[in-house]
Order: structure tokens, then sequence, then C-alpha cells
């Protein structure tokens, strides 16, 4: 059974992030921080969810609870919408604004407060000098962090050095809404025109790019997340509503497209660590549970049938690559009562998934069948 709590608060949510465990070991976090947009004074906040999941007495009633809903614990004031707001490691963040800036923040160890530990100012700007929005942030590790902006650069930043490790000024003619490395060199963008990038960073800026396309009507794609365990595998929503799931290792069709949201998709996320599980959130006030756990996998290296997600003779095999073969549909599921205002942001740990809205609320959604 899905056990849903609701949390009031005075400010429209634009991002919403789980606090990563310190290691594997570590108990489920119960910290988690948001950013605000559309309003005179916006703000990031801590807050705290301790005893999230309560057990229930009687060990023959499955049914679990959600123990309390989340408490704020510290809010501080914030310059511009919060664009996105990715964790480098378990106490350090970085937030983007719509002002241009990056700003990286770290919770202090002797209490739940957070400390300023740099800003760059004006990231991302426009050829005549005006700001540009940095709109997407993809760490990698605790030291890099990418950025992508309304003036279509991607720049990468390292948290000792004031000036860019390195500028892809001519990364794109749009803007760019979501971007992660693929690996150590490799970053992976989407962009307002319909594109999904690749860039190779070792390479002469170029030559670099890697394109692939949905269709020919360039419908913007807006948000992307790959496979934890498999990074060829991507997920991508489009503002069409559109989930499409690509295999970056195929060039003549590279993806599957999957009728989702009635409104634009604004994140898209696969379950940490199972990947069979995804979820999606949407302009239309929906969100989505994806489970691909019950369809009939293929391998990804030799595109044969497998029994379960997981290896077949020695090969890994995923649901997410059989989508349109697959002789079992997907089990697809609405995680809200009611449809609301857009649901602008999700995130799942463990078992426990979280969603902030315009409508001035955060959802803790409890999925015991991921405990």
């Amino acid at each position: 059974m899905t056990d849903i709590s609701v949390k009031f608060v005075s400010k429209k949510i634009s991002k919403i992030r789980w606090r990563p465990k310190s290691d594997v070991k570590s108990a489920p976090s119960t910290i988690f921080v948001t950013g605000s947009w559309d309003d005179q004074q916006n703000t990031i906040c801590v807050w705290d969810l301790r005893d999230r999941i309560a057990a229930s007495d009687d060990r023959d009633d499955e049914i679990s609870a959600l123990d309390h809903e989340p408490q704020k614990t510290f809010e501080m004031p914030y310059a511009g919408d919060v664009l996105d707001l990715q964790y480098l490691s378990s106490n350090t963040f970085a937030v983007a604004s719509s002002t241009g800036a990056v700003t990286v923040l770290k919770h202090l160890s002797s209490s739940e407060t957070l400390a300023h530990l740099c800003t760059w100012d004006k990231h991302h700007q426009f050829k005549t000098g005006s700001p540009a929005a940095c709109t997407c942030l993809a760490p990698r590790g605790d030291e890099w962090i990418a950025t992508g902006g309304e003036d279509g650069q991607i720049v990468i930043v390292a948290l000792e050095q004031r000036q860019p490790v390195q500028t892809l000024d001519k990364a794109d003619s749009c803007t760019i809404n979501d971007l992660t490395f693929l690996k150590q060199s490799e970053i992976l963008s989407v962009n307002s025109f319909g594109q999904l990038k690749t860039f190779d960073l070792r390479q002469d800026p170029k030559q670099q790019a890697q394109i692939f396309s949905v269709t020919e009507n360039h419908t913007p794609l807006l948000c992307l997340d790959k496979h934890p365990g498999q990074a060829h595998i991507v997920a991508t929503g489009g503002e069409d509503g559109m989930l499409t799931i690509w295999d970056l290792r195929q060039e003549k069709f590279p993806m599957t497209l999957l009728e989702a949201h009635t409104g634009a998709m604004w994140e898209v996320k696969f379950h940490p660590h199972n990947p069979n599980h995804l979820f999606t959130c949407s302009d239309d006030g929906s969100l989505w549970h994806w489970d691909g756990s019950s369809t009939d996998p293929v391998s990804s290296f030799t595109g044969t049938k497998g029994k379960d997600s997981t290896r077949q003779g020695g090969a890994i095999v995923s649901p997410w690559l059989s989508l349109e073969t697959s002789r079992h549909k997907l089990d697809i599921s609405s995680l809200l009562p009611n449809k609301s205002l857009p649901v602008n942001s999700l995130d799942i740990d463990t078992s426990t998934l979280l969603c902030g809205t315009d409508s001035e609320t955060i959802y803790s959604v409890h999925l015991p069948m991921l405990d």
C-alpha cells in the first residue's frame, strides 16, 4: 500500500533533493533540501523527515505509515529562481540560479544549518553581457561541476578555482535544459531544439558533439537521467510529455517513444538502486511510477530475452531495451491522489519518494515494494 504525507509550505518548490548517505552502510537519509521559485524572495530550505517510516505494531498488518510530516530546520534567502540543485557529496551541494549564478553550500556537522562555500556570479551570460539563466548542473564527484545555460554554453568549474576549467562556448545555439556526466570526460545534454547531445571533452570542440534527435518536430527535451548501472541507457522527458528511452550504442534507431503525461515532463529519474523502477513528474500535476520489473528483458549485449533484469549468461539485461517487443506491458501507476498544479521536481531514496509542486506542497510517498 502506498502512503502519502502532505506538507503545506509557503513557497512554490522548484527543486527537491535527498541528502546522500555518507557511506553505503549508513541508515537511509532523513534530510532533504528544497529550492523555490517565482517569489520576491526565494529560499533554500533544509528539512528533516526523521523516523519517516514507522512499522505497524501489528505484524500481520502490512500497512506502514509515514510517521510525521517533514520539519523545516533551516531556511536561507536565495537570489533568483532556483533552477537546479545537485549534491556533490553528502555534505555539499550546488544551486543554479535564474540570475546566471552558481552557488555551493555546505551542511554544517554541528547543526542543521548551511554555510556558504563559493559563488560564481554571472556564470552564464549572453554575448551582449546580460545574464543568462543557469538552467542545469551536473557534478563529477565532489570537485567538478558542469553547468548549462540559456546562452547555450557548457561551463566546467572546480571548487578551488575561480576561472572555468573548460568552456564549451558553442555547445548549443539554444537553451541547454539538462545535462549529466556519462563518463569522466563525456557529457550528455538535452536542449530546447529536441536534441540529445554527447560531448567528449578530450576532443576538439568542433568535433566533440554527437547528436541524436527524437523527431523532426524539434519538440524541446527538458530533462534526462542515465541508468545507474548501464550508462548507455538514458531516459528523457519532453515538452510534449513524452518519455523516451535511448540506447546510445544504436545509431539508426536509438530510442523508444512512450506516451506519458499531457503536459511538459519536468523530471525523470531511475531508482538509484533498483533501476527497473522509473519516476516522472509533469506540468499536468501528475507524478508517475513506471515499473519495468514485470517485463521480459533483453540482454544489453546479445539482444536475447532474459528471465530477470539482472544477468543472463554473464550479460546484463534490462527491461527498458525491450519495451516495444516485450510480452508484458509496463505497470504505470499515479502516485498522487489528485492532480494539482505542476509537479516540478522529484527525488527517490530507498522507498521514500519526495516531490515539490507549484501548489506550495511537499509530498512524501512511501513505496513498500522498494523496501
